[in-house]
């Protein structure tokens, strides 16, 4: 399972053309950041087939809309939301949509960090099945609190794991060049463990657990 809504600010019309026999409509959007300090967050859209030309016809500039579809992420790309459906809005009537849904199997044990506070963060990526290919999404989750305590004693690598939450970009400026580096993290607000204790152990089913080599975070 991989779904992402958002609200979103349409930057470009998008302009439906024709991939092989398929019609396709990219167009970037800009997201509301999920702290009111840091910069909007800059998205990829695209559409395919139908839906290619209904966006080409229908989505105006500097309009907001409701988008939903699979959130893709692919390592040194930016993430891209292959949209399912949309619909416009007024901000005022959607203020701050931005749900992701997951459900997939964890890459690695969680790395967990205690703070003088008294919080802790659990940090792991998640790998999520695409359902055209043999290929899977890679997800950097940030898990707060009590899911981050249920994270750190039940969660390991190969895991299945369902969770929801938000979808944010990171930002940092690189140690060697200075220049601005981003990647995308999902805040988890709810983590539900799946299957069994001895299937989590094992990483049965879906594929068995990934390899070192494919854990790109």
């Amino acid at each position: 399972m991989n779904s992402l809504t958002l609200l979103a600010l349409v930057k470009a019309v998008p302009h439906a053309k024709a991939v092989g026999d398929k019609q396709i409509a990219a167009f970037p959007v800009e997201v509301a950041a999920y702290r009111d300090n840091d910069p909007p967050m800059a998205l990829q859209v695209t559409a395919w087939g139908n839906l290619a030309e209904e966006a080409g016809a229908g989505i105006k500039l500097g309009k907001h809309y409701v988008l939903t579809g699979r959130l893709r992420i692919e390592k040194n790309r930016p993430p891209e939301l292959q949209i399912s459906s949309f619909h416009a809005v007024t901000p005022l009537s959607a203020p701050g949509i931005n749900i992701v849904s997951l459900v997939g199997r964890a890459g690695r044990d969680p790395e967990v960090r205690y703070f003088e506070s008294g919080s802790m963060v659990a940090n792991l990526s998640l790998a999520v099945n695409r359902m055209s290919r043999d290929e899977a999404d890679w997800f950097n989750l940030e898990v707060w609190g009590k899911q981050a305590q249920v994270a750190a004693d039940y969660v390991r690598k190969g895991s299945l794991l369902g969770i929801t939450g938000s979808f944010k970009l990171e930002f940092w400026n690189d140690r060697s060049t200075g220049e601005e580096r981003s990647k995308p993290v999902i805040r988890v607000d709810r983590l539900d463990l799946l299957g069994s204790k001895r299937d989590a152990e094992a990483g049965g089913g879906w594929g068995g657990p990934p390899s070192e080599e494919e854990v790109p975070f």
